[in-house]
């Protein structure tokens, strides 16, 4: 999914640390595809060490994954890291290419020999892109990097296979729930409990739901591909998987009991609870347009960022919980996904190299500390807060991630603290593995007929899905 239409991207010079460290803890509501541009975030130079850090060496030429032209900031940012990047390295000719990713270009990219030296993908196109040989195993790379073991392996997870890693995680997150506690005050609803469940949900939705007054008590993505991304929290935690592999092939598999029970509980909230607005076809700004007019008690997602900073709610005002467990005791998932930097493998070997170096090269910089105390402090001037993530790139417990805490807990007004039971409670699962932005827009057709008639057949609507989603999609899929 898109990362970052809401705080995961930091643009204004802070990618490489901000992006983790604020707005998209807890799923800051990425939505369904990959970020414009990519480039280091800013730094003062005290960067890590890398094979190629000599500042010299033969020429190399390094095409660099560029913004497209109406994106004037995420330019001015990309420009700084190249020239400070230059400046290190100045053995390396930079060229510039401003394609962006998408599933149905990577293919014709990659036979042309024009993607450039590293690109910016997400969570979903892992397996695809590996089993195509378009992504570089980087065994080779990490192995001259100081800090390849302090990495969340939560986050590397989706781009490992058989014990190598094939991307760099840039930003993540992991769903979680955001709730108006002025609309649960204003129908005396009491506020749910980290370990709430299906039940509770249903019952919190339903209750805070004011039909007459245009408020929802639950608002869901449903009219892009937002739509499957969304429900497919509901399938996870009902112990679902969207595909299976199996006697050399890929099929679909949230058609299965899982499938129809998450199918059902949206169904259940849409026409027993009422709980939904009236005009369901949402997309991902509509819903959280709709969230910081006041107009919906839950959604999807951590928004509180964006809430405050740009809708003008109270922090004070919002919660954020993990997604609910659909039985009591079991697990609070949510779906884990992001933006991964991919390097070219047709690139000749110093060229993925010089990309590698590129990539990471603000990872784990005291710059990025800098960086992070400059935005705090300009949030705090501006009365802005500062969600932390609770998936960053790095692990909590390294030495770096100890930097970050600390700098944090300098800001108590200006950063946002999520209960630690919530986040001790949240788990995250990689999104669909193969064709998974097909698989969300799949996954929404079914949601928006159960929506809009409240006979829909679930079952019936979800095995005609995947017939179809496996004879035009997934049947292509070629295993090794």
């Amino acid at each position: 999914m898109k990362t970052n239409k809401l705080g995961l991207l930091a643009i204004a010079g802070l990618l490489a640390i901000a992006t983790a460290c604020g707005g998209s803890g807890g799923g800051s509501g990425a939505s369904p595809s990959a970020a414009d541009g990519a480039s280091p975030g800013k730094s003062d130079g005290s960067t890590p060490s890398t094979a190629s850090d000599a500042g010299g060496g033969a020429p190399v030429t390094l095409t660099v994954q560029y913004p497209k032209s109406d994106n004037p900031v995420s330019i001015a940012v990309t420009e700084d890291a190249i020239k400070r990047f230059s400046a290190k390295h100045p053995n390396v000719t930079i060229k510039k290419n401003d394609w962006q990713y998408a599933p149905n270009e990577i293919g014709i990219k990659m036979a042309a020999h024009q993607a450039p030296s590293f690109y910016n993908t997400f969570a979903t196109e892992g397996k695809t892109l590996v089993e195509h040989k378009w992504a570089s195993d980087l065994s080779p790379f990490m192995a001259n990097f100081e800090h390849a073991g302090d990495f969340n392996e939560t986050l590397t997870a989706p781009f490992t296979f058989d014990g190598k890693l094939y991307a760099i995680p840039h930003d993540a997150y992991i769903m979680t729930v955001t709730l108006n506690k002025k609309l649960f005050e204003a129908k005396n609803v009491a506020l749910p409990t980290p370990d709430w469940t299906w039940d509770d949900f249903y019952e919190a939705a339903r209750s805070t739901a004011d039909p007459s007054k245009g408020i929802a008590g639950f608002a869901i993505m449903a009219k892009g591909n937002e739509g499957g991304w969304n429900w497919t929290n509901f399938l996870y935690q009902a112990g679902g998987t969207p595909e299976t592999v199996g006697d050399g092939k890929v099929v679909s598999a949230f058609n299965s009991d899982a499938g129809v029970q998450a199918m059902s509980f949206l169904k259940k909230l849409r026409w027993e609870g009422n709980a939904m607005p009236q005009n369901w076809a949402l997309n991902y700004g509509d819903t959280y347009n709709l969230f910081k007019q006041g107009r919906a008690a839950i959604v999807l997602g951590n928004t509180v960022e964006d809430a405050v900073n740009n809708g003008g709610m109270k922090k004070e005002d919002l919660l954020v919980l993990p997604m609910p467990s659909k039985e009591k005791g079991g697990d609070h998932v949510g779906v884990l996904g992001g933006n991964y930097f991919i390097i070219n493998p047709q690139e000749p070997p110093e060229a993925q190299q010089t990309a590698f170096d590129y990539v990471i090269f603000d990872y784990f910089a005291d710059s990025g500390l800098d960086a992070l105390k400059t935005d705090l402090d300009s949030r705090k001037s501006k009365g802005q807060i500062k969600v932390p993530s609770i998936s960053d790139y790095w692990k909590p417990d390294s030495e770096y991630g100890q930097k970050v805490q600390a700098v944090l807990d300098q800001y108590p007004d200006t950063v946002f603290k999520i209960d630690p039971h919530v986040i001790e409670l949240t788990k995250g699962v990689p999104e669909a593995p193969y064709n998974g932005q097909e698989y969300y827009a799949a996954l929404t057709n079914v949601m928006q007929e159960v929506l809009t008639d409240k006979n829909a057949d679930v079952k019936a609507l979800l095995d005609a899905a995947a017939k179809k989603f496996d004879a035009e999609v997934l049947s292509k899929v070629k295993l090794d």
